[in-house]
């Protein structure tokens, strides 16, 4: 990144290109570049009120620290916030299924992101074995976006091979997109014990229908213990079916999702070129110079996505460290 001093210092922020093939699409990293700061803040709160806490005796620390940390346990389970972020998600979701469509490595891309999910299982369940604390993680969101992108990546190509008509399988990406949603939410319900009327089914969007299965038990009253599940659990944890552990996206109905947003990059982005400015390139110009930043920061999602949580959670560890506040 190039930083430069004087007038032009706000405008540090290297321009949004693509290897000189065509220049990135203003509106979708700017989306994205406002999601990811909203997960960010939301995964802030998280680490401030439910991580450090399960780790540091909060009784022992600066009022100021405790009341912010009560703050954050409380925002993080309000009504509104945990709608809010599954609509969040839902957008992720669509939107990768539209940068799938414009990615040239969308396969490769969703295969590293699968990939990084399986890792970051692996690390929580050894940090949740070694301080006996509930950080188990099995398919979390990361895990489905790789595999969501995978999937379709695969489906597309399939597709477009079998019937030899990129037209066609627009509609045949929304049909399916339709069906993965469809069946999601038909798992949801079949899988719950509650009965759904008419001032719960919002539930079933934020999956708090979804019956939750335990990650560990305390065997003869104080020995820390791991649930092992066995294959065909597991299968209906990836699937939907049942929710496991601190972050879970069953594939269903999130794989729909990015089918949904495959079926809008088809059907608005053929010419892979803004719907804002269109050809109006000193406009867009004008418009990246002044939101430079955010559309910098929704160019570089994947990477954000991936490695924010683990800097956040050093973050809140180091302040209640260096404020004195005792490990449990």
């Amino acid at each position: 990144m190039e930083m430069t001093l004087g007038k032009d210092s706000i405008t540090n922020f290297p321009l949004r290109k693509k290897k000189n093939v065509y220049k990135r699409i203003f509106e979708i990293d700017f989306l994205r570049g406002i999601l990811i700061i909203l997960m960010v803040v939301d995964h802030l709160a998280y680490d401030f009120g439910i991580l450090a806490p399960s780790f540091f005796f909060l009784s022992g620390a600066p009022q100021w620290l405790e009341d912010l940390s009560g703050w954050c346990y409380e925002y993080w389970y309000f009504d509104w916030r945990i709608n809010l972020r599954y609509a969040v998600i839902a957008l992720f979701f669509i939107l990768s299924g539209i940068s799938a469509f414009l990615s040239r490595n969308s396969l490769k891309r969703g295969m590293l992101v699968f990939g990084f999910g399986a890792l970051v299982s692996i690390v929580a369940y050894i940090i949740s074995v070694s301080f006996e604390t509930n950080m188990f993680i099995f398919f979390g969101i990361i895990s489905c976006l790789g595999l969501s992108m995978i999937i379709y990546s695969l489906f597309r190509l399939f597709i477009i091979k079998t019937i030899g008509s990129i037209r066609l399988w627009k509609w045949v990406a929304l049909f399916l997109a339709i069906l993965f949603i469809g069946v999601g939410y038909w798992m949801r319900i079949e899988a719950t014990s509650v009965a759904v009327n008419s001032e719960n089914w919002w539930y079933l969007i934020n999956g708090r229908l979804t019956p939750t299965l335990q990650s560990y038990q305390y065997i003869s009253g104080h020995v820390f213990t791991p649930i092992i599940y066995d294959f065909e659990t597991k299968f209906n944890i990836i699937l939907g079916r049942f929710w496991y552990g601190v972050d879970w996206a069953g594939i269903f109905p999130y794989l729909g999702y990015a089918f949904f947003g495959g079926f809008i990059g088809e059907l608005l982005y053929s010419k892979k070129r803004s719907l804002i400015f269109g050809k109006n390139a000193e406009k867009e110009h004008k418009v990246e110079r002044a939101l430079r930043p955010l559309t910098y920061i929704g160019s570089k999602t994947i990477y954000i996505y991936l490695f924010h949580q683990v800097a956040l959670a050093l973050v809140a560890f180091i302040v209640f460290f260096l404020f004195g506040v005792p490990l449990r």
